[in-house]
């Protein structure tokens, strides 16, 4: 556009350290089910925003919480395929 300076606008994409932390960003939750008579305790893998959780994981701390005995991803928010694509689906 004539008059406007185009000096400060990034010219360059972002690196790919700036690619891999966005994409290791917390996206993901951890629901604890207690241990109940007949029934082992367990956890379920959820995405940010389906159940309150005051911790978040992001793709590694996830990916290593699913792999543990007793733990499952969430239906209801699709957390194995937005786990599987590496961001979590908008809900």
């Amino acid at each position: 556009m004539p008059g406007v300076s185009y000096r400060d606008v990034p010219t360059r994409g972002p690196s790919p350290a700036d690619s891999l932390s966005q994409k290791s960003r917390p996206a993901w939750t951890l629901q604890y089910l207690p241990h109940r008579p007949g029934h082992p305790g367990a956890t379920l893998l959820h995405v940010i925003g389906c159940t309150p959780s005051d911790h978040s994981l992001d793709r590694e701390e996830a990916l290593a919480a699913l792999s543990r005995p007793r733990a499952a991803a969430c239906t209801e928010c699709d957390a194995a395929r937005s786990l599987a694509s590496g961001q979590p689906s908008a809900s």
